[in-house]
């Protein structure tokens, strides 16, 4: 029996609570949510079910608990499986898991998809990379359908490397939006050496690669590691395992900073709730982004995920799909704008002086060199985002890559002033008209309240 098979066998018992068992995992977890750590059950543990049943709870309520839990074969990969993102965390409890137990090897590099948490919004991948090799695998990722062609509706890709062992999984989201997820898939991965060693993390330098002499970033950027594997493996979605999302009306008008925003339909999925916008016409400013977070009437918090997209039409926040609590209050804490009439400003590049600046953007520095213009800005907070600039002839340009540095001056471990460093390739104008994503924010204290329908 392989480990999804225990895995599997393992959630069978549990559905078959015994009864000496009965209520033992629903007063554990209101003592945990009290804080009331430490504690024993208070009820034997007598069986494989009781085990497990008490190690979910633990490893939901204990991060510190879960991670103890990594070296434990098997034990350690549900532990890591549940300890990701919250919205994952309670669709693992819930038994909201495909699993897939592919395994290849190519080149010996070993790959192995283990299992999905899938709904219609988003496709999570749990899988695993190994090699005989000393420093660690980097993988590129993309999803097909089964003709080859990009699912309709996806957004990319989100991955992250191995919190400790090459045995730790990794996690790999795909987003979608709009389109039908297919039921059949195609995950490609191609794989090549990282540089990074494995025990230090670092990367090895060449010995003769000069040091950093300046914080404006690299005019070339390094090539691409060469691929050392890729592996193709079919993925089935099975439709009826997918939980049936469901959408709410909201139909609420709530004022921001002086704009008004119609907020029209909650949507709640297994694993992310989105709530959409509408902006009032009349409004002077657009929005660029909600600082915000959701709590159900049990005290059970909803951040933003991880990867959100969408800008000011939605807001993305973890799930309260598997809540029994319907009572669900939005928080609004800061509003991100691009004032309507203030989407570029011009610098001139002899003077460095601006037909205007945006109040969060100062300290200007302006450097010529071999052709080129180097900017650098102070931005606390990356209030201001930028967009692409143009020349005074009409000429549009994207930017190349970018740099940041920061001060923590108190030592608090959170940085006071941020400094970030642009460059205008082969620019031999004098004025540059520089456009905007975002020029100004509002903090809201105390947070705005909205109720919204579950």
């Amino acid at each position: 029996m392989n480990r999804t098979e225990e895995y599997w066998a393992l959630v069978a018992q549990l559905r078959e609570t015994p009864p000496e068992l009965a209520g033992t995992v629903d007063r554990a977890r209101a003592r945990a949510r009290r804080k009331r750590r430490g504690k024993r059950l208070g009820i034997p543990l007598a069986s494989l079910g009781g085990v497990a049943a008490a190690f979910v709870v633990l490893v939901n309520c204990s991060t510190p608990f879960a991670m103890a839990c990594r070296r434990v074969p098997f034990v350690r990969e549900l532990a890591q499986a549940v300890a990701f993102q919250p919205s994952l965390k309670a669709a693992f409890e819930n038994d909201y898991v495909q699993p897939v137990g592919q395994s290849q090897t190519q080149n010996g590099i070993t790959a192995t998809v283990e299992y999905l948490i899938v709904d219609q919004t988003s496709l999570n991948v749990f899988y695993t990379l190994s090699w005989a090799g000393e420093t660690w695998l980097d993988v590129v990722p993309d999803l097909l359908d089964e003709n080859g062609a990009s699912p309709e509706g996806s957004r990319g890709a989100s991955w992250g490397d191995p919190a400790g062992t090459e045995e730790d999984y990794r996690l790999m989201t795909f987003y979608f939006d709009g389109g039908a997820l297919p039921e059949k898939l195609q995950l490609v991965l191609k794989v090549s050496d990282s540089g990074r060693d494995k025990v230090t993390g670092r990367l090895a330098a060449p010995a003769d690669a000069p040091a950093a002499s300046s914080p404006w970033p690299d005019e070339e950027s390094s090539a691409p590691s060469p691929v050392l594997a890729e592996f193709t493996f079919p993925l089935t979605i099975d439709p009826s395992l997918l939980g049936p999302g469901r959408t709410v009306e909201v139909g609420q008008w709530v004022e921001l900073d002086g704009q008004r925003l119609y907020l029209d339909q909650l949507t709640i999925d297994p694993t992310r709730m989105e709530l959409t916008l509408e902006a009032d016409p009349d409004n002077t400013a657009e929005l660029r982004s909600l600082d915000c977070y959701a709590l159900d009437g049990a005290g059970n918090r909803y951040d933003s995920p991880s990867i959100t997209f969408g800008g000011g039409e939605a807001i993305q926040l973890e799930s309260c799909y598997f809540s029994e609590n319907q009572d669900l209050t939005l928080y609004i804490e800061e509003a991100q704008w691009l004032d309507k009439d203030r989407t570029s400003f011009t610098l001139d590049l002899t003077t460095g002086e601006a037909d205007w600046l945006p109040e969060n953007l100062t300290d200007v520095t302006i450097e010529r060199r071999d052709g080129n213009v180097y900017l650098s800005f102070r931005n606390d907070e990356q209030i201001v985002t930028f967009d692409g600039y143009c020349d005074p002839e009409g000429g549009q340009h994207t930017w190349g890559s970018m740099s940041m540095s920061s001060i923590d001056k108190d030592g608090d471990g959170y940085s006071e002033t941020m400094t970030e460093y642009r460059v205008l390739r082969d620019y031999p104008w004098d004025t540059v008209t520089i456009g905007l994503s975002s020029n100004r924010a509002a903090a809201f204290d105390p947070p705005i309240q909205v109720n919204l329908p579950f």
